[in-house]
């Protein structure tokens, strides 16, 4: 290979530069101008950029779409969510300060009681986070009857996978939201299964998420205490929300004129 220096102008930005040609066989190759250079280094330096945004882009797409979370929570966000009390308040800011510590050390696997009655936010909320953290992780939201009705599939005879492979499935989830604890029965079986799952991602710190109509008292007796205590380690909190339904609420309040029903929309 024949390397000679030449003096070469630039048609494009009229200027004179002194290039590199490299003779192999009979075809020349001739280095660019320092300018063209910048221009198309600029361009790989966008279009690696664009595609790292797509990337970003899909792979959160990919996290909404395998979240499970309910049409109408995928909009639900902090920005939505009413606040009428201190209260409410005080629940928005503990769920905010939930979200950025997950996001903020992934790995500690800190867990978060929702316990309130009906209509009063809490799947609002819990949902808030989950859509929030899916631009950073993975999130499964599931009803604990579906949950436990995973597992109990593995005991059929004909089952392609164990219970631990089932259980093993629910580690690997970033964040687990498990809804309407307490509405099963709680026969020890389901209370032996709950416990697996959350004493398996307590152990690989993954984050947990639970939401109840339950009191904190009857979380305890529903679920043991031993599950409960894993869901207190590492600043794991609970949210009481014990206020009146948002529902209700609304319902009361149609009869306002039309200015002050606003308030309230």
């Amino acid at each position: 290979m024949e390397v000679i220096t030449k003096k070469v102008f630039c048609e494009i930005h009229e200027i004179n530069y002194e290039a590199r040609s490299y003779k192999i066989g009979k075809t020349e190759h001739l280095e660019s101008c320092p300018k063209c250079s910048e221009v198309t280094e600029l361009a790989n330096q966008e279009e690696l950029q664009k595609q790292k945004l797509e990337a970003i882009r899909q792979r959160i797409s990919l996290n909404f779409k395998r979240s499970e979370i309910p049409p109408r929570y995928t909009t639900r966000s902090f920005d939505n969510y009413d606040c009428y009390t201190e209260k409410h308040t005080a629940a928005l800011g503990m769920a905010e300060s939930y979200l950025k510590l997950i996001k903020e050390d992934a790995g500690k696997g800190t867990g978060l009681i929702l316990s309130g009655g009906v209509g009063t936010g809490k799947t609002h909320l819990a949902c808030a986070i989950g859509n929030e953290y899916i631009k950073v992780g993975s999130v499964l939201f599931i009803k604990v009857s579906a949950l436990i009705r995973r597992i109990r599939e593995t005991y059929r005879p004909n089952s392609t996978k164990t219970e631990q492979q089932a259980i093993d499935e629910f580690r690997g989830i970033d964040l687990l939201i498990i809804d309407e604890i307490g509405v099963q029965r709680g026969t020890q079986d389901e209370e032996n299964i709950l416990f697996e799952v959350i004493d398996d991602r307590y152990s690989f710190f993954k984050s947990t998420i639970l939401i109840s109509n339950l009191n904190i008292n009857e979380i305890k007796k529903y679920l043991g205490e031993r599950a409960v205590d894993r869901m207190r380690e590492n600043g794991g909190s609970a949210i009481v929300m014990d206020w009146e339904s948002y529902r209700h609420r609304v319902d009361r309040n149609k009869h306002l004129p039309n200015a002050e029903e606003a308030k309230y929309k």
